[in-house]
């Protein structure tokens, strides 16, 4: 009986293993398929370009992903849940009804997160990855703002009530996204006026 037992946790920790390195390895195919697509544009990238990178063969490429484009759903669903776990440390350290506060620091995120060498970066843009990046801003703009309904959304209702206008997931689609291109192409604008942009847009001005 103690054998049987023994053998089965040296299988659950073999297999434990396997897995961890499994799951590296696909981390490394993802973050070299990034990295590319930063240097050379996702139009001109080829698996050997991705293979070579991370030092594997093409038939170990394959096991991990059908072809390229399969890897670039997996780089921008490992960039959206980057942000959203930032969404989440700044919504665990929010102050619940401090709206003024809570705006402040989102617009302070949004341009932290734009500013850094990854998907919102000019280089991801402009080499040759325009319809990989409108995807992932198609993409976040819908997560984040789900999550916030999900979150933000409901901890003001129940403080203040509803919220002045209708639509809210939609709006804050618009918003996220319309926020994304102004930073990234007006990166001298203000946190103020970004944040002014929010308040009229939310119509909040009576909640500061």
């Amino acid at each position: 009986m103690v054998r049987t037992t023994t053998q089965g946790k040296q299988a659950a920790s073999k297999h434990s293993g396997v897995g961890v390195r499994t799951n590296r390895r696909r981390e490394q195919i993802v973050q070299a398929a990034h990295e590319i697509c930063i240097e050379k544009g996702f139009t001109h990238i080829t698996v050997s370009d991705i293979t070579n990178r991370v030092g594997i063969t093409r038939s170990l490429f394959y096991h991990y992903f059908h072809n390229k484009e399969d890897v670039a759903t997996a780089v921008l669903e490992d960039a959206i849940n980057t942000i959203i776990s930032r969404l989440d440390a700044w919504n665990e350290s929010r102050i619940v009804g401090n709206v003024n506060k809570s705006l402040d620091d989102i617009v302070s995120m949004m341009r932290t997160i734009i500013a850094d060498e990854g998907p919102f970066s000019k280089r991801m843009v402009q080499s040759g990855n325009g319809g990989l990046y409108l995807q992932f801003v198609d993409q976040i703009s819908e997560r984040v703002a789900e999550h916030i309904c999900q979150t933000t959304v409901k901890d003001f209702e129940q403080v203040h009530g509803s919220l002045p206008i209708t639509h809210v997931k939609e709006t804050l689609m618009m918003l996220i996204s319309g926020s994304i291109a102004l930073l990234r192409e007006k990166p001298q604008i203000s946190n103020t006026i970004v944040k002014e942009i929010f308040i009229q847009t939310l119509q909040l001005e009576e909640y500061l």
